[in-house]
């Protein structure tokens, strides 16, 4: 959803140089420029910003406007304001989910290219599988659950294969990118928790609530840095984008999170990047190796199970937007 992230050619020289490391060649990958573009996690991690050198200027744009929709919705319908303890604890699952997986993704991005933090990512849906019993709303999958979390980490490593240089550094960012995955799970299962448990306000204030704390967040890392050069006048284009699409998706997963677990939720880390590859593949009809066709079964395989499998304690009495 979110791009900010400088050109990763630069990056993966200076990792290959440091590495002693040799470049990849003939890669059987459909399209790199594909798989980039895709939505396996936040767009500021998949390709070069616009916005100049300004990496938390996209970021704290949609939230920002994020929050003013959902304030505003929220408003008109007199919705009641949160507790303050609700509004502690959506603040802090604004930083949790949407800040602290960037943030560490930044601090590692000259070390894990891109496809690399696709394939760590897709550790997410593992994690929840794994804390959402104990994070969440008590839910429980079915048994299968993290076999099938684990089948598709195994796919997006086919089709990503991990080549790192053997540093001390590299395994440190790799491990960076690790969390930003686990932060990304353990946010889906507070969050899913607290929507279920919003009974003193209004969901849509909550996520009014959850967006701004990481627009602020994200303005805040952008003025320290960055020095708040955002060259925003002259990228019409992308803030269509923002406002057209990266808002409203970021509006659509606080909808959902009363309505399905922190595991399912999670599957996007997995099908998103599989459904760029099958897009790059339709559109190029490139040679296709052996272990991009396993890598696609196994991820495929992995978030229909996670997906469409029966739950053993489902829960009931749903929630939506008030």
């Amino acid at each position: 959803m979110w791009e900010q992230v400088p050109s990763y050619g630069s990056a993966n020289d200076n990792r290959h140089r440091a590495g002693g490391e040799k470049k990849r060649s003939g890669s059987s990958l459909p399209t790199e420029s594909a798989v980039g573009a895709g939505r396996a996690w936040p767009r500021f991690a998949a390709r070069p910003s616009p916005f100049s050198d300004a990496r938390y200027g996209a970021p704290a744009i949609t939230y920002g406007l994020a929050a003013l929709v959902a304030a505003g919705y929220a408003w008109k319908r007199h919705s009641r304001w949160p507790s303050l303890r609700s509004t502690v604890d959506w603040s802090s699952v604004g930083l949790l989910l949407f800040v602290v997986p960037v943030i560490l993704s930044m601090v590692a991005q000259s070390w894990v290219s891109q496809l690399e933090r696709v394939a760590i990512f897709s550790l997410a849906p593992m994690f929840a599988v794994v804390l959402e019993p104990h994070l969440g709303t008590g839910y429980r999958g079915n048994n299968g659950g993290l076999i099938a979390a684990l089948v598709a980490v195994a796919g997006a490593l086919c089709i990503f294969p991990l080549d790192l240089p053997g540093i001390p550094v590299a395994g440190a960012a790799v491990l960076a990118v690790v969390l930003a995955a686990a932060s990304a799970a353990i946010g889906n299962c507070v969050a899913v928790r607290f929507a279920h448990c919003n009974s003193d306000g209004s969901l849509a204030w909550c996520a009014a609530l959850a967006a701004s704390s990481a627009a602020l967040a994200f303005a805040a890392a952008g003025g320290f840095t960055e020095r708040a050069q955002w060259q925003i006048a002259a990228n019409v284009a992308e803030l269509v984008w923002l406002v057209l699409i990266d808002m409203p998706a970021v509006l659509l997963l606080v909808w959902l999170l009363p309505q399905i677990s922190a595991a399912r939720m999670t599957t996007r880390f997995i099908l998103a990047p599989l459904l760029t590859v099958l897009l790059g593949i339709v559109l190029e009809q490139p040679g296709i190796a052996a272990r991009i066709v396993l890598g696609i079964i196994l991820m495929a395989a992995g978030a229909l199970w996670l997906l469409l499998a029966s739950d053993e304690d489902a829960d009931e009495g749903r929630i939506g937007i008030r």
